[in-house]
């Protein structure tokens, strides 16, 4: 068996793993299972339309799988208070990559491409918080704020940063994880056009 063959295997199980989670999820939360059924759609949508390079789709994989061992699973994201906001620091370094992969041929500007990647993400992000927004508001979900459970699961639940703190610091995250990756792509394609040229 070769390396193609065991590599979509495990993207198969995972995204069996992901499906499965959101049928669960259906007889528990059903509006957070939709979280997990859009991740599905887009991890399949990335994988076959967009043919993204494997580290890239990896990195994709793991920030789904985060966010579902974070909330349903592991609760993670109620037990570590600051698992959220590493989530929020290390995904624009994926999803920005993502984003410089799509458009680099329809840019050819590298300050121009990196520039509207990062626009891109944080306009992400603030779509993302608004729907976390009125996740909590219409499905009584525990999306926004940071909350720390008691060991019944999620019956009780203790907030030590509210909503809009919340949101603040993780769209402040997700900036310092942009700019760190700005700075590192521009240094990388400085790098490369030097490159090129000595040769």
């Amino acid at each position: 068996m070769n390396k193609d063959k065991i590599w979509n295997y495990i993207i198969y199980f995972i995204w069996a793993f992901i499906f499965f989670s959101g049928v669960w999820d259906l007889f528990h939360i059903p509006g957070r299972s939709v979280f997990w059924f859009v991740e599905l759609i887009l991890a399949v949508f990335i994988y076959y339309k967009i043919k993204v390079p494997k580290g890239i789709y990896i990195g994709i994989l793991i920030i789904f799988l985060a966010n579902l061992f974070g909330e349903l699973f592991l609760g993670l994201f109620y037990i570590v208070p600051n698992f959220d906001k590493i989530i929020h620091l290390l995904s624009p370094f994926v999803v920005c990559t993502l984003f410089y992969f799509i458009f680099e041929k329809k840019i050819q500007n590298k300050k121009i491409l990196i520039l509207f990647s990062v626009s891109l993400l944080l306009s992400w992000e603030l779509c993302w918080e608004i729907a976390e927004y009125f996740a909590d508001k219409w499905f009584s979900l525990l999306l926004a704020g940071v909350h720390i459970t008691g060991v019944e699961n999620f019956k009780s639940t203790l907030q030590v940063m509210d909503v809009y703190q919340d949101t603040i610091y993780d769209m402040f995250y997700n900036l310092i994880g942009s700019v760190i990756w700005a700075v590192g792509a521009l240094f990388f394609t400085r790098n490369k056009k030097s490159t090129i040229r000595k040769k």
